[in-house]
């Protein structure tokens, strides 16, 4: 993006809320308690970004059968409690959101239920709303670019015109092939010291660790094409 973008669009899980392991965690006692042995980091690696119902599929196809019935509603309601419990906001989040000179909403592949609960839980709601859009608005969820070219829509910007913060790999292939510019987020609680390697490889063209430093990329004073303002573990990324 040569100039300074006219709409910021943010992903919900692990770049707003730290809830991927939560969500992780609930995903990963219910697959392992039908017969399917997964850790949560696998889970995290495997589902991150993925809405539910592509989820399931790739779990059915895994195991060979149907899910059962109740399966959803049972990770709903793990998450729920977790969320309620435990669920906070990333760091910096709220200053971040405030502090941005230009519109901004979310794009999620959360159900609209979590994805509200998320934002209220943590104090996040009334900084986006009404702009926070589902991926069941649309008809294809990430890795393809619908519900990124839909907010773009909605809120009247071009995508070319758009940058999105994103955690998964998911999210940044489908930013890609919407035509915007792809920024890596890696300060969730479930980010590996590869996860940022891995965003780089999928197409994002920076790479963060506070969203604090996202204020000099939209204003155009940031000229590191690749960055991380704290390095997880000593990894570093080179053009």
């Amino acid at each position: 993006m040569d100039t300074k973008p006219k709409l910021v669009i943010f992903d919900c899980d692990g770049v707003l809320v730290d809830s991927e392991i939560i969500v992780s965690t609930a995903e990963a006692a219910e697959i392992t308690r039908i017969g399917r042995s997964i850790t949560v980091e696998e889970a995290v690696h495997q589902f991150a970004g993925v809405p539910a119902n592509d989820m399931y599929r790739m779990i059915e196809a895994q195991l060979g059968t149907p899910l059962p019935t109740d399966f959803s509603t049972r990770i709903d309601e793990r998450v729920r409690e977790l969320y309620l419990s435990e669920l906070t906001a990333i760091a910096g989040a709220r200053e971040t959101i405030r502090a941005l000179q230009i519109p901004c909403c979310v794009a999620s592949s959360s159900a609209p239920n979590r994805l509200g609960l998320a934002l209220a839980k943590t104090e996040l709601f009334d900084l986006f709303y009404p702009n926070i859009f589902s991926t069941v608005l649309v008809r294809n969820g990430k890795p393809a670019p619908d519900i990124f070219l839909y907010a773009a829509e909605k809120m009247g910007v071009s995508a070319a015109d758009c940058v999105v913060i994103e955690d998964s790999i998911a999210g940044v292939t489908a930013a890609i092939a919407a035509g915007m510019t792809a920024v890596g987020f890696v300060g969730g609680g479930h980010c590996t010291p590869s996860h940022a390697l891995c965003l780089k490889e999928a197409g994002a063209t920076r790479i963060l660790s506070r969203l604090e430093d996202l204020l000099a990329i939209v204003e155009g004073t940031s000229e590191e094409p690749y960055h991380l303002s704290v390095v997880p573990n000593e990894v570093t990324l080179t053009v």
